[in-house]
C-alpha cells in the first residue's frame, strides 16, 4: 500500500501492551498494518460496499500518533458505547463516516461502514447495532486491497 502521509510504525510490545489492555487480540493482518505503517492517508482512496453499488472515499487510517483526530486510541475512547464493543474504529472517511473492524465475535475480521448520521440515539438509551452499518469487506486485508485511486475504474 502506498501513502500520501504515513507513520512511524508501532513496536510489537507497544501494541501488544494496547492488546492487552482492550482485552483483545487484534487481527493479524491489521496488526501488521499499525507496526509496519501505524495509520496514515493512503494513496488509493475509494471504496466500494459489498453488498451495494456505492462506496466512498477515504480520508485517513487512525493510528497511535500525538494528532488527537487520528489517535486510534482516541477514537475509541471517544465513541464509547456509539458502536458496539465487538468493533474498533480503524478510520474514516472524508465525510467523518468511521470504518470500523470487528475484533471480536461471530464476525471477526470483517470491516464495515459506520454512518455517523443513522446512529442510534444512545443518550437516550438506544443501543448501537448493526443498523447503520454497510459491509465494505469480510478482512482487513481485503478491504486494503479494494482501496482505488479516484480515477480508476474498476
Amino acid at each position: 500500500m502506498k501513502f500520501l502521509k504515513d507513520n512511524k510504525g508501532l513496536s510489537d510490545s507497544i501494541l501488544r501492551a494496547i492488546e492487552q489492555f482492550w482485552g483483545v487480540g487484534l487481527p493479524e493482518n491489521y496488526r501488521n498494518f499499525l507496526i509496519e505503517h501505524n495509520g496514515g492517508e493512503p494513496e488509493n482512496k475509494i471504496f466500494k460496499f459489498q453488498t451495494q453499488a456505492d462506496g466512498s472515499c477515504l480520508d485517513q487510517f487512525f493510528g497511535v500518533v500525538r494528532d488527537y483526530n487520528n489517535n486510534l486510541l482516541m477514537k475509541y475512547k471517544y465513541l464509547g458505547d456509539r458502536v458496539m464493543d465487538t468493533m474498533l474504529p480503524i478510520a474514516r472517511d472524508v465525510y467523518g463516516n468511521l470504518i470500523l473492524l470487528t475484533v471480536k465475535g461471530k464476525d471477526r475480521n470483517k470491516v464495515y461502514f459506520w454512518d455517523h448520521e443513522m446512529e442510534a440515539d444512545t443518550e437516550n438509551g438506544e443501543k448501537a447495532d448493526y443498523s447503520n452499518l454497510t459491509l465494505i469487506a469480510d478482512s482487513f486485508t481485503e478491504f486494503v486491497e479494494g482501496l482505488r485511486a479516484e480515477d480508476q475504474d474498476d
